[in-house]
């Protein structure tokens, strides 16, 4: 054999040995780094030093269960990363940060709204299943949209987009700040929780839809832990037409919709939400009407918002308890503390404590008031901080407590905990026994006792 062909041969096993050992690493994890102000796409981006810089070129990526895809701290993009890998149940693909604490989180944003070639200013879209986006920040995404825009347009928003392809996948500890669309999740099995969204007031789409911080499209869905702050728009030229009720204000803090997809199972539970155009409004006509919808589990949440607690145009056997509702803020539309239209949802109200100011309604039953909802009403709390009760057309239900509930600190109210109950409230071991293991503040229900009403279970550590 010449010195040519050994050398041939030997260029051949090299390339072969490298390619292999090349796939068995590509066969596990791998972590990847993109800092958008020192990155290089043509480096590795498997370490710090040879972090990638730009969307693109992870969007070129191939992800496998296990990688993960780590944005430094102090880093800023613009534009839309769409995942359509998947992860597994124990290997999860994560989208994540790194970098010293002190720097801001990397921050994503994308004002592009352009729905034919399919650019609806999302940030990050999820089409895989099983992946996790955390420790993330978002901002100014598209809002103030006007013209013919129909509701599957409409339903493509959202800062961070999970798709119906998108199975189990986890949003948390995230910040949204003026997103006309936080989170928009279509995907079974999401799981939304400890994430921030505050601070939207344009209207998402002129002149009748305002910002929306959590909406849900799809069933299997939990929404827990959440604090949302000040999703609300108030301009007079806000109206659903001669057959809608109300107008001037819109907003939401969590929307539920899309009557093509029948929801028996979503729940929405421990979170503290302030200053927005209603805690939970769920639809009933898009472009169906009449949805099934029945069964959510609305839990162990504090809402100091305007416009009302919850508002079920549609929705029966829903169970709204140990809630700590606070209604005493008021705008230019208003529907109470519970606004339940579905004929005989029958659904359970129990174990809450509602303090309402203004003379705020708490059991509304539509435009008309001729709703026939037939509650079922135990055990909840009601006070009136100022004025007189108004209860409305349905309550106060069975074993109803009347009186102030004694909260650490009422008029602050800057800190869920600000509503936890202090030493003589009457709301102690006032409630039924639902099956709730904890009050939001993890403290055990003692076997021997009844649990408390509202979102807090009683310790002395309320106090300090």
């Amino acid at each position: 054999m010449n010195h040519r062909l050994t050398f041939a041969l030997l260029c051949f096993l090299v390339a072969a040995t490298t390619q292999a050992v090349a796939q068995r690493e590509r066969d596990s994890p791998q972590t990847f780094h993109v800092d958008s102000r020192a990155g290089n796409d043509t480096a590795d981006g498997h370490s710090p030093e040879t972090a990638w810089q730009s969307l693109a070129k992870v969007q070129t990526t191939k992800l496998l269960p296990g990688d993960q895809i780590r944005f430094k701290r102090g880093s800023q993009f613009s534009g839309a990363l769409t995942i359509t890998n998947s992860g597994t149940t124990d290997a999860y693909i994560v989208l994540t940060d790194y970098g010293d604490p002190g720097d801001s989180a990397p921050a994503f944003t994308n004002t592009r709204f352009d729905p034919a070639p399919g650019e609806f200013g999302n940030c990050i879209r999820l089409k895989g299943g099983f992946i996790r986006v955390e420790n993330l920040h978002f901002h100014d995404t598209v809002a103030d949209l006007s013209g013919r825009i129909g509701f599957e347009t409409m339903w493509e928003l959202g800062a961070i987009f999970i798709d119906k392809t998108a199975r189990y996948c986890v949003v948390r500890n995230n910040e949204f700040v003026d997103c006309g669309v936080g989170i928009k999740s279509y995907g079974e099995g999401a799981l939304i929780q400890h994430n921030l969204l505050r601070d939207c007031n344009r209207i998402l789409k002129e002149w009748n839809w305002g910002p929306i911080a959590i909406w849900l499209g799809g069933d299997h869905q939990e929404v827990s832990h959440n604090r949302i702050f000040n999703y609300s728009v108030v301009d007079p030229r806000i109206n659903w037409g001669p057959n809608g009720y109300g107008s001037g204000a819109d907003g939401s803090a969590i929307e539920i919709d899309d009557a093509r997809v029948a929801k028996t199972n979503i729940v929405i539970h421990h979170n503290f939400t302030r200053d927005n155009q209603g805690f939970l409004e769920v639809t009933w006509a898009d472009v169906a009407r009449n949805p099934d919808y029945r069964g959510f589990h609305i839990h162990h949440n504090v809402s100091d918002d305007y416009q009302q607690f919850v508002a079920l145009w549609r929705g029966a056997e829903c169970r709204i308890e140990h809630n700590t509702i606070i209604r005493r803020k008021v705008n230019a539309n208003d529907w109470g503390v519970f606004n339940l239209t579905q004929h005989n949802g029958r659904n359970l109200i129990r174990n809450n404590i509602v303090v309402v100011e203004q003379g705020v309604v708490i059991f509304n039953l539509g435009k008309d008031g001729n709703a026939r909802a037939n509650s079922i009403i135990e055990n909840n709390l009601f006070f009136a901080a100022s004025g007189e009760l108004n209860m409305g057309l349905e309550g106060p239900g069975e074993a109803a407590v009347f009186g102030d509930p004694l909260f650490v600190d009422y008029p602050r109210g800057d800190r869920a905990a600000d509503f936890a109950l202090t030493a003589g409230s009457p709301a102690i071991d006032r409630g039924l026994r639902l099956g709730h293991a904890t009050g939001d503040v993890n403290m055990a229900i003692p076997a021997n006792e009844m649990p408390d009403l509202g979102a807090f279970e009683h310790s002395l550590g309320d106090e300090r």
